[in-house]
């Protein structure tokens, strides 16, 4: 159908009051004039109760109600638009200089003409010549087989892209599993703390139960003894005395080292960090290492393959030299890679016996193998004797530093590298020893041409 015809049906589906595309169509009972509803209901009741065509006599409710219009009208707007990319399309493939329909296709040229161009043109003389038609064909299977590629490839990537999420959700899955098992484990070892703490408390119970008895005992008898030394003659007393004394007696035939409890130490075990490894370093001659001026190292304290020692700066490091006392901890052998450990470094107080007054600093650094974290201001040094850290009658200073892995999975990692370490240089060892146990060939000189090995 050509667009002419498409206008004049459409034409037919216009409503003669607006003279616009029909909406919600309504059909004059007299004449059959299609119109909008809204059009005809304004008419009606703004100017006169008459078909605006035909003029008959009209109502509202003689309207008769077109629900098929809407769709006649929806399928013209289609095929005027398909006309219009039809024309578009038709006017795109004309020829510039003859306005003639592309239909030809110059091989020679790989270009698009028409046949007045290909015939009389004068430009493409003895070229090779195609029909239009069939190259449009050869391209147009090209680019399907192109596409279905493209559709293929990206099925595949698609795939990929499923398999990656299901990864993913499979990573979650596995990381709250872990979190369920660390739950319920953590759990597990709190319970058994629980049972830790109830024991060591009925223990404690028991001793205290055991005191408060003596000394519920002791409280009365006293009591008593005070009584009748208050409301007793001097006669009665007297007579009462051997009594009182044998009481005495009889309390102290239990002797006072039958009371003395063991103390309940006040550790538990922790299944997830691992206890600290320690060591004491004692600075002798402290006031000569001051005066050199040079670090200080500590004998090696070896965990799990690991090498540490306390690096010490009796007069201080850097900026600080001649105020602070400088305390590092240094990593001189372990594993290649950076690893965190956690550390105590602690100063004893050596006026007393009494381990509150120590000095103790503690923290986690990234340690490398020859790295060392610490403290540069560890401690004021014009405070040292008169505090009671410098001995001043052996001139020492005493330090203990605690080293730990922050887990134990960390430490078994640390064993594990150090069984590895041990089980080469063993490997090795056995490989010198079977060297040397081979038997030494040496050869004697004999005849020309001829030669025996000599044992």
């Amino acid at each position: 159908m050509d667009e002419q015809s498409v206008e004049s049906i459409a034409e037919v589906f216009r409503c003669f009051i607006c003279m616009e595309k029909l909406r919600d169509a309504r059909l004059c009972p007299h004449c059959s004039k299609l119109c909008c509803f809204s059009c005809i209901r304004r008419w009606l009741t703004e100017q006169r109760a008459q078909c605006p065509h035909c003029r008959a006599p009209l109502q509202l409710r003689e309207l008769v109600n077109c629900r098929w219009a809407e769709e006649v009208t929806q399928q013209l707007d289609t095929l005027q638009l398909c006309s219009l990319t039809k024309h578009e399309e038709n006017e795109k493939d004309k020829c510039e200089n003859h306005h003639e329909k592309l239909s030809v296709f110059c091989w020679t040229c790989k270009k698009c003409i028409c046949h007045q161009c290909a015939l009389w043109g004068g430009m493409h003389g003895g070229h090779t010549f195609k029909p239009l038609a069939e190259i449009y064909e050869q391209h147009v299977t090209k680019v399907n087989e192109e596409v279905a590629k493209l559709r293929r490839r990206l099925m595949e990537l698609i795939s990929l892209v499923q398999e990656v999420e299901r990864n993913v959700e499979a990573v979650r899955n596995a990381k709250d599993e872990r979190v369920r098992e660390i739950r319920n484990a953590v759990e597990m070892m709190i319970a058994r703390l629980d049972t830790q703490l109830k024991n060591k408390l009925i223990t404690l119970m028991g001793q205290k139960t055991s005191l408060t008895q003596e000394t519920e005992l002791l409280e009365s008898l006293l009591q008593e003894v005070e009584h009748q030394l208050r409301s007793c003659s001097k006669s009665e007393l007297i007579s009462k005395s051997s009594e009182i004394l044998m009481m005495f007696q009889q309390v102290h035939r239990k002797p006072m080292a039958s009371f003395v409890t063991t103390p309940v130490p006040p550790d538990f075990t922790s299944e997830l960090v691992p206890s600290y490894d320690s060591a004491t370093f004692v600075l002798e001659n402290f006031s000569t290492l001051r005066q050199r001026a040079d670090p200080v190292y500590s004998p090696p304290l070896q965990v799990s393959g690991l090498c540490w020692r306390l690096k010490v700066y009796p007069d201080g490091n850097g900026v600080v030299r001649g105020y602070y006392l400088s305390v590092f901890l240094e990593l001189s052998a372990g594993l290649p890679e950076t690893s965190k450990y956690e550390y105590r470094v602690e100063m004893v107080h050596q006026s007393c016996n009494d381990p509150t007054k120590n000095i103790i600093r503690e923290f986690a650094s990234d340690f490398e193998v020859g790295e060392c974290w610490g403290y540069n201001r560890f401690f004021r040094l014009d405070l040292l004797a008169n505090e009671g850290y410098l001995n001043r009658q052996n001139d020492t200073v005493i330090l203990r530093f605690q080293v730990r892995s922050p887990t134990f999975f960390q430490k078994c990692r640390d064993q594990h590298w150090y069984i590895t370490q041990l089980e080469a240089a063993q490997t090795s060892y056995i490989q010198q020893i079977n060297n040397l146990k081979e038997p030494q060939h040496t050869e004697v000189p004999g005849p020309e041409g001829e030669s025996e090995p000599y044992l």
